[in-house]
């Protein structure tokens, strides 16, 4: 899997949050400034792009872009240089950004290119909007990114993620997804993010084998923070699955107290092409439900984590030890 960042130019029914853990304070940040998206021409612009590329540069107020519910088919990216935009649709069911690149397709898309959502700037904030990659390969699948995350301190909530392969390129910095829904057949939640998923329903579709993998995690050295904890999930879906393999030869996931269905194949992990070192990789599970979450037939070197290892991972000061959750406008 090649992952490469582009960094320079690229180019509801309202889901009622309160029955969901959102961290809330009384210093969460304010929004200074509202744009509408609207489709038919009901709001500021008829595409989020543009939207988008109105925000100045260096922007330091929370500026919020509301995008009424349609189909809105466009690669959106929100670049390096535009902080604190709140995304806002109107339920994951009715607002959606959708595109259909694929890696080597004929305009020379890499993996990370082929992204259909693009967020690289600090401090971003989704809400209840879907990302979608429309490209289905049938039998010759190939990554096809719905989203790349690589923005430190970026939060989603309500939204879903849909592609086959590689959905959701968790690629770096510090982030939280609450009651999302993310769905794939390979690999499709990977990267090198430091990243807690709570809440959130992980879906398999079909691919042209099976089983697939939920993760490929890509943590590369033993001092690096990354790692994927999913917290309070449910794991389901159509095809079995593994819980994930290494990218990386110190890739990190732990599921707790997550729910998963039969479809998880009792071997549960796999070191991947990192076979032979198999005890630099930490793949964990603990509290878990459901048929899926039966360990006796788990990889031998799955790791049994401490109670204070636990806490370390599960607890939101993983990613947010100094409040910038409750800064944001949620």
């Amino acid at each position: 899997m090649t992952l490469i960042i582009p960094f320079g130019s690229f180019f509801i029914v309202m889901v009622l949050s309160i029955s969901l853990r959102i961290p809330q304070a009384s210093g969460a940040g304010t929004v200074v400034k509202t744009l509408f998206v609207d489709l038919n021409g009901g709001g500021d612009f008829k595409c989020i792009q543009a939207a988008i590329n109105s925000v100045p540069d260096n922007n330091k107020i929370w500026t919020r872009i509301h995008v009424a519910a349609g189909v809105y088919r466009e690669k959106v990216m929100i670049p390096q240089s535009k902080e604190y935009i709140l995304l806002e649709g109107e339920g994951s069911q009715h607002t959606s950004i959708e595109w259909g690149d694929y890696a080597n397709d004929p305009k020379n898309d890499t993996t990370a290119t082929s992204a259909t959502f693009f967020s690289l700037a600090d401090n971003f904030v989704a809400k209840y909007i879907a990302f979608k990659n429309t490209y289905n390969g049938g039998t010759k699948t190939a990554q096809a990114l719905a989203a790349l995350v690589s923005g430190d301190k970026s939060s989603f909530y309500n939204c879903s993620f849909t592609s086959i392969q590689d959905t959701l390129s968790d690629a770096f910095g510090r982030h939280y997804y609450l009651g999302c829904h993310i769905e794939g057949a390979f690999d499709f939640i990977f990267g090198n993010g430091q990243t807690i998923f709570q809440e959130c329903t992980i879906w398999t579709v079909s691919g042209p084998t099976s089983p697939g993998y939920v993760t490929a995690q890509g943590r590369s050295t033993p001092l690096a923070h990354g790692g994927f904890v999913f917290k309070s999930c449910k794991l389901d879906g159509v095809t079995k699955t593994y819980l994930g393999r290494a990218w990386r030869g110190y890739a990190r996931v732990i599921f707790y107290e997550t729910y998963m269905s039969d479809i998880v194949v009792p071997l549960g992990w796999d070191a991947w092409f990192n076979k032979g070192h198999e005890n630099l990789i930490t793949f964990a599970e603990s509290g878990c439900t459901g048929e899926g979450s039966n360990t006796a037939g788990r990889v031998p070197w799955e790791k049994t984590l401490t109670a204070a290892e636990l806490k370390y991972f599960t607890d939101i000061t993983y990613i947010d030890n100094e409040g910038w959750l409750a800064a944001q406008p949620i």
